[in-house]
């Protein structure tokens, strides 16, 4: 079946009489054939022999008649033995019909090639195109054509119990199939093989598979990028190249600003196209210098084998961010994402693959720490913040049961009557006799998780308390509770609300639940369900800092809530045209949609006025009082409302 060199001769002999090794039709018709043509045969020749005798050696009475009647015996086996043959023959016909495979023989002295109808349909073709070894040769991949020939060798020189391959065939549609060919080979008295025979099965399928999986093992199965087991086989020799070259290289280390708030309320699916829309922008901005890796999440590795220096480091970085700022869009949403990117520079930060890895990962939490949608190299000094950072969570897991926490409140006035109407409940965190700013804390209590047992407890606190105020005073404002997004996970939140106004047999109509903007992106979700729960239940809901993140008016008009927070960073620029005109906009539309509208930050008596002007609702902020303790809301504010 192949341009086999003639090395059959150095084959060891073997028996020609012997039956092939195979199974199946072909073995039983060599098993029974032979003794059948045999006994045949010598009966035939039994026969002929007796009537020379009788005719011209010396006639023997009844010897014509016995004559007559072996030859008619040998007549009827002839034909029960081509009876046989022609079942066998039909039944091996039958078998290469309905089998998976394909049937092949070969002659290896004439070069002459036989296939069945299947080994034809495995490759697509009507007929027969392969008669003899050049004919099938040329279809074999050029690649695999020497391989193919030294495995037939091989076996042909006894060096291999079976002849079997694994190579691609062109199929007649011209695409390359994989097939595996198993056979096995007759030889005469002198060594030479004159026939073999075997099967071959497509194996295209299994071969996808296994170059698949050889593609995964090393590849992102989202974004097909390097992941990092070949991303660390790139960072080791771009080192090692570097080193002997002594030239810089470079790792970047990028984390989607804002993605967690996409994938947690629009679900995976929008954020797993995301990430693939992300991984094309960046490999749009990269040539093929440089490995563009996903680390995992929305984390993704820049390496740069080869550099002049840090400022042309940082000038390709400031390209990727250039290429996020870009609004991504779906079908229904636009996203405004960008990122933080840190920078370690070999040798300059370090020798070691690992070093440098974790210092662009040092470097990127600085960048996100420093408001996102930025890059920053690394420092030595920035091991310090990370410590204090690691530190802290570690302190603020066991802030909880040392009683560190405190409640503080902070008063919501009417600005048409100046009566005190509300409260928000604002966490704060005392340590060695001082406290520690939220904007230092929270963000460290959301990446940890523990953000959902402090929740826990601040709904609890909260609720008590409000309970308490009505306890003494009959009525109170009611009370503002901030939830992260994490809080909705599990589907419980709901239950905790409920659970605690049922303990302290508070109406529902005295709590009021602080949401932001980015749990509105997906209103199918879990957490909208438990929204709708919550209000359905007599609840009123907020939305809080309105305009910094993902606004969008359907989700306003869809979605339960009562009333928008405008965030501060739009009231302290109250005065200006500009301002003003935003601010008389946001109030407009919000009471179109029947929502109360409370401005955040309010400071100044100018802003007030201009609030009242616009008809706002409600103020809350330093002009009328700071948050305070519980014990200090109730005895500056409470008894005077009272």
């Amino acid at each position: 079946m192949d341009q086999v060199p003639d090395t059959e001769s150095d084959a060891p002999p073997r028996d020609a009489t012997s039956p092939p090794e195979q199974d199946g039709v072909l073995a039983g018709i060599w098993q029974t054939t032979p003794v059948s043509a045999f006994f045949l045969l010598a009966l035939i020749c039994t026969t002929i022999g007796l009537i020379v005798f009788d005719q011209f050696v010396a006639p023997v009475p009844d010897l014509a008649l016995l004559s007559t009647v072996m030859l008619l015996t040998s007549l009827a086996l002839s034909a029960r033995l081509l009876v046989h043959l022609q079942r066998r023959r039909r039944a091996h016909d039958l078998a290469m019909q309905g089998a998976h495979d394909g049937f092949w023989s070969w002659d290896p002295r004439t070069k002459q090639l036989e296939v069945g109808q299947r080994f034809l349909n495995i490759l697509g073709y009507d007929l027969n195109c392969l008669p003899d070894t050049h004919a099938w040769m040329e279809l074999v991949h050029p690649d695999d054509r020497d391989e193919y020939s030294r495995t037939v060798t091989s076996y042909l020189k006894g060096n291999t119990p079976h002849f079997y391959g694994e190579y691609r065939v062109r199929a007649k549609s011209g695409d390359y199939c994989w097939i595996a060919s198993r056979g096995l080979a007759k030889w005469d008295r002198n060594g030479r093989a004159y026939l073999m025979a075997g099967s071959v099965t497509d194996i295209t399928e299994r071969k996808n598979r296994e170059e698949e999986n050889k593609f995964l093992a090393f590849h992102d199965y989202l974004t097909a990028l390097p992941n990092r087991l070949l991303l660390a086989e790139r960072v080791a020799k771009a080192l090692e190249q570097a080193a002997t070259d002594k030239h810089r290289a470079a790792i970047m280390f990028i984390d989607l600003d804002r993605f967690q708030d996409i994938n947690n309320t629009l679900g995976h699916d929008v954020g797993d196209q995301l990430l693939k829309n992300v991984a094309l922008r960046l490999g749009r901005v990269l040539d093929d210098r440089y490995t563009l890796a996903r680390q995992g999440g929305d984390e993704f590795i820049v390496l740069l084998p080869e550099v002049a220096d840090e400022q042309a480091a940082l000038a390709i970085g400031h390209s990727l961010l250039d290429a996020l700022r870009q609004p991504f869009h779906d079908m229904e949403h636009e996203f405004l994402i960008g990122a933080s990117i840190g920078l370690s520079l070999y040798p300059d930060h370090g020798l070691e693959s690992g070093m440098l890895l974790r210092y662009a990962d040092t470097a990127m939490y600085e960048a996100k720490a420093a408001g996102g949608n930025t890059i920053r190299p690394y420092s030595s000094p920035m091991n310090q913040r990370i410590q204090s950072r690691v530190s802290m969570e570690l302190r603020l897991r066991h802030a909880l049961e040392k009683g560190e926490l405190e409640l503080y409140y902070q008063p919501q006035i009417e600005i048409s009557s100046g009566r005190l109407i509300g409260a928000e409940a604002l966490l704060r965190w005392h340590v060695d006799g001082g406290l520690i700013p939220p904007v230092e804390f929270i963000p460290v209590a959301e990446t940890s998780g523990l953000i959902v047992s402090i929740g826990v407890w601040v709904i609890e606190t909260a609720i008590a308390q409000a309970a308490e105020w009505r306890r003494q005073f009959g009525e109170a404002p009611r009370l503002a509770i901030n939830l992260s997004p994490r809080q909705f996970a599990g589907g419980q939140l709901a239950r905790c609300v409920l659970d605690n106004l049922n303990r302290w047999q508070l109406p529902t109509e005295a709590i009021e639940l602080e949401i932001t903007e980015s749990i509105l992106l997906h209103p199918e979700g879990d957490s909208i369900d438990e929204l709708r729960s919550l209000h359905a239940h007599g609840l009123r809901l907020s939305l809080d800092d309105f305009g910094t993140g993902y606004s969008s008016l359907s989700y306003l008009q869809r979605l339960p809530i009562d009333v928008l927070k405008i965030d501060r960073s739009f009231i302290t620029p109250l005065g200006s045209d500009q301002a003003n005109a935003i601010v008389r906009a946001i109030i407009a539309m919000a009471h179109s949609l029947d929502l109360l509208v409370v401005a955040e930050g309010v400071e100044t008596e100018q802003q007030l006025s201009i609030l009242r002007l616009l008809r706002c609702d409600i103020a809350q902020g330093y002009l009328y009082s700071k948050p305070l303790p519980a014990q200090a809301f109730m005895d500056l504010l409470l008894r005077r409302s009272a």
